[in-house]
């Protein structure tokens, strides 16, 4: 796997993955036609789903939501 800065593999759940901005992501695939990956915050169910294409494209919004926090 390639190396993510905001993205990690889920210790838990095989195939899942485990993303940090503004607090914890839970990152699956997807069949939906805005893209092949989503992201759900983890306690604020209110806080829009991230759709992406790649994990890259996700690592990169991810990054956008982390820094508007510094």
């Amino acid at each position: 796997m390639k190396s993510f800065v905001h993205i990690e593999p889920s210790a838990f759940r095989r195939g899942e993955y485990v993303g940090y901005a503004d607090g914890l992501y839970l990152i699956r695939r997807t069949t939906s036609r805005y893209g092949n990956w989503i992201a759900c915050h983890r306690d604020n169910p209110t806080i829009p789903n991230i759709y992406a294409m790649r994990l890259s494209d996700l690592d990169a919004e991810l990054a956008k939501r982390s820094a508007h926090l510094a």
